[in-house]
């Protein structure tokens, strides 16, 4: 999916109720809004389209709002760098383990229960993977 689409999904998933269009015009970028609807109805991906996201991220960032379209910024190292991030993950307890694995919450691997495998009963253990 290139950019300009996962843009225009995370605005759709905003613009439940007429909340987003309330702010956006509050903040001055209504007619950014209404291009965006047009826009997506028609299925333009044009350059036009990302100059609206773009002003739109701004205008609410201003306000406090950030990453309505860019989603959450993240730390992420120049390639070739040596630092890699690491996921946790609860994984498979089998040793021939199946491809399920479930994010771990930061601060909340100690909860009281675990996820458990469906087939085996086991809970899930916690695996490392190296990004």
């Amino acid at each position: 999916m290139d950019e300009v689409a996962e843009r225009l999904a995370r605005l759709c998933v905003q613009a439940g109720d007429d909340g987003l269009r309330l702010s956006a015009e509050r903040f001055g970028v209504g007619a950014e809004l209404t291009r965006l609807v047009a826009a997506a109805r028609a299925g333009d991906h044009g350059a036009s389209v990302t100059a609206d996201l773009d002003a739109l991220d701004d205008a609410f960032a201003r306000h406090g709002i950030d990453g309505l379209t860019l989603g959450d910024r993240s730390f992420e190292p120049l390639r070739g760098g040596r630092p890699r991030p690491v996921v946790t993950v609860w994984a498979c307890p089998a040793g021939i383990a199946c491809s399920r694995l479930e994010p771990q919450e930061p601060g909340r691997r100690g909860r009281a229960e675990r996820p458990r495998c469906g087939l085996a009963g086991l809970p899930l253990v916690s695996r490392k993977f190296r990004l």
